[in-house]
């Protein structure tokens, strides 16, 4: 007896694991990029794609340069990301195969929050970080969201002034949020029903 309804709890809880697959496409697999170049301030032309888990190492090595050395999402948490969690999307920037720069996001609520980016330092400052913002910009529309949101350093005025630039409103602060040093976090937001340029 004991036996039988172990086969059958297994047989259901396969089916039901099937069944929230079915509902919860990953957003990496609905979302489609319209046009997978960019064009770069000095014309020079980026491939944008989809990350998957073989781009962990790049996204590391970009950290690692971005950022002085540090890795804040370490290599399991992207595992996770880019496998389990299916409200996360990560694109990729490459130049010439040479991955250059990432951005992630999360769907959840109408909201698109972009949780990372990053563009190695020979790179910055030539428009990629714009121009991925952008991206993710029109897929939260193409995905019906309702708005963009980040948190920046407060100390980070460069990236600040990028995200005004883009069109992003200073909403708040989240005091002691990094965990490193307890610095401050500035929250901005874009509400998606102003006019945002296709790129």
């Amino acid at each position: 007896m004991l036996k039988r309804f172990k086969e059958w709890l297994e047989v259901r809880i396969a089916i039901m694991s099937d069944l929230s697959e079915i509902q919860e496409t990953n957003l990496a697999e609905k979302v489609r990029l319209s046009d997978s170049t960019i064009v770069l301030d000095d014309k020079q032309l980026i491939e944008l794609s989809i990350a998957v888990e073989s781009d962990i190492a790049d996204i590391l090595r970009i950290q690692k340069l971005s950022y002085n050395g540090t890795i804040p999402w370490g290599e399991g948490a992207l595992r996770r990301e880019l496998t389990h969690n299916k409200r996360a999307l990560y694109l990729m920037a490459k130049d010439q195969n040479e991955a250059v720069a990432f951005i992630g996001t999360w769907f959840v609520d109408g909201e698109s929050h972009i949780t990372n980016i990053a563009v190695i330092p020979e790179k910055q400052r030539n428009g990629i970080a714009y121009s991925l913002i952008n991206k993710v910009i029109y897929l939260a529309k193409q995905q019906q969201m309702d708005k963009v949101s980040l948190e920046v350093r407060i100390s980070n005025k460069q990236a600040q002034n990028l995200y005004l630039k883009v069109g992003f409103k200073k909403s708040g602060i989240k005091k002691g949020y990094y965990a490193s040093n307890h610095e401050d976090a500035l929250e901005m937001c874009l509400p998606l029903f102003e006019n945002v340029r296709k790129i």
